[in-house]
């Protein structure tokens, strides 16, 4: 039923109702309170009147010659200095009235009786105190409580109403700055509220959010427009070398020659568009690793055997740093087979002459697998974003030694579905170092 409300009569009315319960108890508990206090020292004055009627009737009772006209006497100077209403009753041996100090009045009263053994015989007496005063003051509080409360409770809800709208503010300044907030313009933020309460964290919290929402479309943004100019340009290539073996008849040499240059596009653009199937698997978990216990010594051993001839043809020296005794991982080793030729392939477009190193350490839990080599090393300029897809940094280079600025992208997301990191580290002089932390494993698990 309330959910249909907004929220601002929701957490009024949820006041109010709370406020009606607080201010009903505390009128109940006042008007007890005071009911009881009253009834006490109803009750405590007429055990006082008691009192003292029983030590007149001991006086009256102690003197020579005791007579009934005396014992009215006595009572009734007695009954003088009673308040108003208080009503006193002796009676005699067999029940003989022997003083009254006016007719029974209706009504509520407190009565008191005892009796005293006289020397006439035994005497009874009663006191009754009236309880009207009290009733008309109880009478009195309730009206006020009754009129007070419901009065009380409208200003108070009025209040919060008024305060749950200020308190919400900046809720709807947010809520606002939100609606304006478009794929075209996430760079509005929304306002931060300055008292440091639990708004001011949401907002700085939304603001967060919507920090990485820009990166990520951004990201997104130049990611579809490096692919779509990478892709453009062999297919503008292949088109062109179609177009001009179809301008007139060519010697057979010439359409062989042109047909080379189409596959070669076709290639690079094939290679393109399976790095970017590789990355996209990789990014919606579907990566299919087959992870199973892997010995990093003999695979690293393997995956360099394979890649030896590549650094040979480039007149380079591939090294290999392992260590005697196994090295146990979780891993899938087509893809950490994929992940090497990267980085390798990587050193290698970017080393003219030296080595590369690839080494095999293990410390605290880790295994730490390395690629170094000698070659231009890589700009402080372009650290943060060596790891971005299509990042190419020297422009220039990319240009002469290829490459859709992808390798390292798959090389990260896929080290990262292993549970590992991966980060790059500069030399001084040359060259660049590439680390991979994976945690080791138990092969018997």
């Amino acid at each position: 039923m309330m959910s249909g409300l907004p929220i601002r009569a929701r957490l009024t009315l949820w006041y109010s109702i709370v406020l009606a319960l607080c201010l009903a108890a505390f009128g109940a508990t006042v008007w007890l309170g005071l009911r009881q206090s009253l009834m006490a020292a109803r009750q405590t004055e007429l055990e006082e009147r008691m009192a003292g009627l029983r030590a007149v009737l001991e006086e009256w009772n102690e003197q020579p010659g005791q007579a009934a006209e005396s014992l009215g006497e006595e009572v009734g100077e007695f009954c003088k200095a009673l308040p108003s209403g208080f009503l006193v009753r002796v009676l005699g041996p067999a029940n003989a009235v022997l003083f009254r100090s006016g007719p029974a009045r209706p009504g509520r009263a407190l009565e008191r009786e005892d009796t005293l053994a006289a020397k006439t015989g035994k005497l009874s007496f009663k006191m009754a105190a009236p309880l009207e005063s009290v009733d008309e003051l109880l009478r009195r509080l309730g009206r006020i409580l009754l009129l007070s409360i419901p009065l009380a409770l409208l200003a108070a809800s009025a209040g919060g109403y008024w305060l749950s709208k200020r308190a919400l503010a900046p809720v709807r300044e947010m809520a606002m700055a939100a609606g304006s907030i478009g794929s075209a313009g996430l760079s509005v933020r929304l306002p931060v509220p300055a008292a440091k309460d639990e708004l001011r964290l949401l907002a700085g919290m939304w603001n967060e959010m919507l920090e990485r929402l820009q990166g990520s479309v951004e990201r997104i943004q130049r990611f579809t427009s490096d692919a779509s100019h990478d892709l453009r340009t062999p297919l503008a290539a292949i088109r062109a070398s179609a177009e001009i073996a179809l301008r007139k008849n060519r010697e057979p040499e010439a359409y062989r020659d042109t047909l080379a240059r189409i596959l070669q596009q076709t290639d690079r653009a094939t290679a393109l568009v399976e790095d970017l199937l590789a990355l996209a698997r990789a990014d919606s978990g579907h990566a299919d690793l087959a992870l199973a216990p892997v010995d990093l010594c003999s695979a690293l051993g393997g995956i360099c055997d394979g890649l030896r001839p590549l650094a040979q043809g480039r007149n380079l020296e591939l090294r290999q740093l392992l260590p005697a005794a196994p090295v146990w991982v979780e891993a899938d080793l087509s893809a950490l087979t994929r992940v090497m030729a990267i980085l390798v392939d990587n050193a290698l477009r970017n080393t003219e002459a030296g080595w590369i190193l690839v080494q095999l350490e293990t410390a605290e839990g880790e295994a730490m697998l390395s690629v170094e080599d000698t070659g231009s090393g890589i700009a402080s300029a372009d650290l943060p974003y060596i790891f971005d897809r299509f990042y190419r940094g020297d422009k220039s280079r990319a240009s002469v030694t290829g490459g859709s600025g992808l390798g390292l992208a798959i090389a990260k997301r896929l080290v990262e579905l292993h549970g590992a990191t991966i980060a790059v580290e500069p030399k001084q002089a040359h060259g660049a170092r590439f680390l991979i932390r994976m945690p080791l494993a138990n092969p018997a698990a």
